[in-house]
């Protein structure tokens, strides 16, 4: 397993994205993505979705692996159930019984992540929005050492729609006490920046996979340990 999903090289030229903030825009509050952006499970929730298709007698592709990161464990096994025409619910509890099964000794903080995270709720309300479901995001933040500094975390299980619906990141946005358009979103896929975007708030992009579909954000860098991205904290938190 490795401990970054993310390159060490220099930010890609940019791609096309919502439009900027205001010139002296900063945060009142930081809603993290998990998976991907806080601890390296992308590669985790992979496995799981291959074991899950495989018992149900699917070829797990590249291309379905890329299709499905960010994907709540509902949609997955909608997909995968779909696919197979197997009984939706019991692909469902197949594919929540894997991931907990897997989750031991899999929850790894990326580089930067602790720290970044610790370094915003020194001044910001902090919270984390993900796809997981309620308890896996639970067990993912307490044993990775996020939860105390988080005010909140939000989870598919707590909302109508998972992401790319924007239900995910209104619904932390209003927890904290803030407008969408006061907060911070901090993502690494498709999925997940498009549910931050649609919900009105200014996105940073750490892509996980750097070559893949274009990640729509207002900033776009390739690691919370990035000289671009520990610029920007620097402005937004004076």
């Amino acid at each position: 397993m490795t401990t970054s999903p993310h390159p060490t090289t220099s930010p890609s030229p940019a791609q096309p994205g919502p439009p900027a903030p205001a010139a002296d825009w900063s945060p009142a509050c930081v809603v993290f993505d998990c998976d991907g952006i806080l601890m390296d499970t992308e590669a985790n929730w992979a496995r799981v979705q291959r074991a899950v298709a495989q018992r149900h007698g699917l070829a797990y592709t590249d291309a379905m692996e890329r299709a499905m990161m960010g994907w709540s464990a509902a949609d997955v096994a909608t997909a995968i159930a779909d696919a197979a025409g197997a009984d939706r619910a019991l692909v469902h509890a197949d594919v929540l019984r894997t991931e907990e099964q897997t989750l031991t000794g899999q929850i790894v903080p990326l580089p930067g992540a602790l720290e970044t995270v610790r370094e915003f709720a020194e001044r910001l309300p902090v919270a984390v929005a993900s796809n997981s479901t309620r308890t896996i995001l639970g067990v993912k933040l307490e044993q990775a050492g996020f939860a105390p500094h988080l005010a909140t975390w939000v989870s598919s299980e707590d909302v109508a729609r998972g992401k790319p619906a924007p239900d995910i990141y209104a619904e932390a946005v209003r927890r904290l006490g803030f407008a969408p358009a006061e907060a911070l979103a901090v993502e690494d896929s498709v999925v997940g920046a498009t549910s931050a975007v649609a919900a009105g708030l200014v996105v940073v992009a750490v892509p996980s996979v750097p070559d893949g579909d274009p990640v729509p954000a207002h900033h776009r860098v390739v690691s919370l340990t990035d000289p671009a991205f520990r610029s920007l904290v620097a402005r937004w938190l004076g």
